[in-house]
């Protein structure tokens, strides 16, 4: 990447995101908004300061569940596209179903996989 193209996809969006910060913290302190409603970026940036350590350690739990779930995730989806790809009549069966579960929004299931397998790491 040239020099010039270096400077032209870096500079605009780190002046601009600098400067968003600076109004922001302007109106916090101007108006005297409540931490509660809308903390001034300094007060975000102490609070992570303060609280490294646990979010570190909740970031690599994160991490690796993110992880485990994708691997999980890939490889029991290869076996099953592997499944469906060889045998004729487990596609006949299967296909529909996995076209009407494509269909459902996402979030709509989150609540319901909650209830299955709870919240955290382990079942």
């Amino acid at each position: 990447m040239r020099r010039e193209d270096l400077f032209r996809n870096t500079v605009p969006p780190t002046l601009f995101t600098i400067v968003l910060f600076v109004i922001w913290e302007i109106i916090c302190r101007a108006f005297n908004i409540p931490l509660t409603i809308l903390p001034a970026p300094t007060e975000i940036f102490a609070a992570l300061w303060q609280y490294r350590v646990p979010i570190i350690e909740n970031s690599w739990v994160t991490l690796w569940t993110t992880l485990v779930g994708f691997l999980l995730a890939t490889g029991g989806g290869l076996l099953l596209g592997i499944a469906v790809g060889w045998n004729k009549n487990l596609y006949a069966a299967i296909y529909p179903v996995l076209v009407g579960f494509n269909s459902v929004p996402k979030v709509a299931v989150v609540p319901i996989l909650i209830l299955w397998f709870g919240l955290g790491e382990l079942p």
